[in-house]
């Protein structure tokens, strides 16, 4: 079918077309409206189309991006990109002109961090901050709604089922290579360390014993930053450079957990972060950060990925520790037996017959 011009056209146009000596002028006809629809096709694959502005990429990207070259950028451009870190509801809701004005900086420059993230322009910066708000997590109010309406469709061991293979492949994701590179790198930083801190509050400060506990079978350098008593962290004022600190903490982030990783940072503290984003406060503070979903069917975030992380990253430390961990181990565990920690196995049961009476001291009635 091709002509000699290397266009199909050529050869379907009705101009001089062989058809019309064979079949007459019906069959030029014809071919002038398949030629006719060739062209009109050819013109539209060539024509540009308006398509809906779609971010290139996610607020948790966004955010990597701009941590991997925070340090590289110039002046003015790091201070537009501190301002979109620290203000991502602002990015989103107010024009570029005022969060320039906001940032002390010129419009311009908003523009020049915006390419140098290689995106078109500034709009989609703010683009990507909106379709971040519009995906904000549903309060726990409005989950537990869910979870209770969930009883009703598919019943107690439905949301049992749902629960386990959640959890179940938040902690499949972990092995991941680039999650599992992340964490071995993390566990270099921290066999090199002069100290690791750990940090974590209310639901999360379970994580930061269980590291700590762990770690302490073999390695004495684990300081567990605990706030109980209200003394705040003493533990951190011989922090510096060379030390690392460890922070488990899930959006919404604990604000004296956020302030502590903050007064870490300005003190040359690397900041390791177990968290569910890059894009909300300890993941902004981090140096590093171990991704881990916490999203599970019930009105509370699970923390079991968080552990996982933790235990692997312990794992990690043994095999990658200078010193005698085997021996270490066997000392820590020894003395705990020696100290009663744990029942013996040739020990008798204390006694858990019901006590007799109906009273407090076994003799029925109110006590002396």
């Amino acid at each position: 079918m091709m002509g000699l011009t290397g266009d199909p056209g050529h050869a379907l146009s009705g101009r001089g077309c062989p058809a019309s000596r064979q079949n007459g002028p019906s069959a030029c006809l014809i071919m002038d409206h398949i030629d006719h629809n060739y062209r009109t096709l050819k013109q539209l694959l060539h024509c540009s189309v308006d398509v809906p502005n779609v971010p290139a990429m996610n607020r948790i990207e966004f955010v990597a991006r701009v941590k991997n070259q925070f340090d590289e950028l110039p002046g003015q451009i790091r201070v537009a990109a501190g301002f979109v870190l620290d203000n991502p509801q602002e990015v989103a809701l107010l024009s570029m002109r005022e969060q320039a004005r906001r940032a002390g900086v010129p419009p311009a420059t908003m523009t020049r961090f915006a390419q140098h993230l290689g995106l078109s322009g500034y709009d989609e910066v703010r683009a990507i901050h909106a379709d971040a708000i519009r995906e904000t997590p549903e309060a726990y109010g409005g989950r537990a709604k869910n979870l209770v309406q969930r009883h009703r469709e598919v019943g107690v061991a439905g949301v049992a089922a749902e629960m386990v293979s959640q959890v179940a492949g938040h902690i499949a994701d972990l092995g991941a290579s680039s999650r599992v590179e992340q964490m071995v790198a993390a566990a270099q930083e921290m066999v090199k360390a002069r100290r690791i801190y750990c940090l974590g509050h209310r639901s999360s400060f379970p994580v930061a014993f269980q590291f700590n506990y762990l770690l302490s079978f073999f390695d004495d350098r684990s300081v567990l930053l605990n706030v109980t008593g209200g003394t705040g962290h003493p533990g951190l004022l011989d922090a510096g450079p060379g030390d690392v600190l460890l922070v488990i903490c899930y959006s919404p982030a604990a604000r004296h957990v956020v302030e502590t990783a903050a007064f870490a940072r300005r003190h040359g503290v690397r900041i390791v972060a177990i968290t569910d984003s890059e894009a909300n406060p300890i993941g902004r503070l981090a140096h590093r950060t171990l991704l881990c979903s916490s999203r599970s069917p019930s009105f509370f975030d699970t923390i079991s990925p968080a552990f996982a992380v933790c235990e692997t990253l312990v794992a990690l430390i043994a095999g990658l520790h200078p010193g005698d961990v085997p021996a270490a181990v066997a000392r820590a565990e020894e003395k705990l037996w020696d100290l009663g920690v744990w029942w013996r196995p040739e020990e008798p049961l204390p006694p858990s017959e019901p006590v007799s009476g109906n009273g407090a001291n076994g003799r029925g009635g109110v006590p002396n």
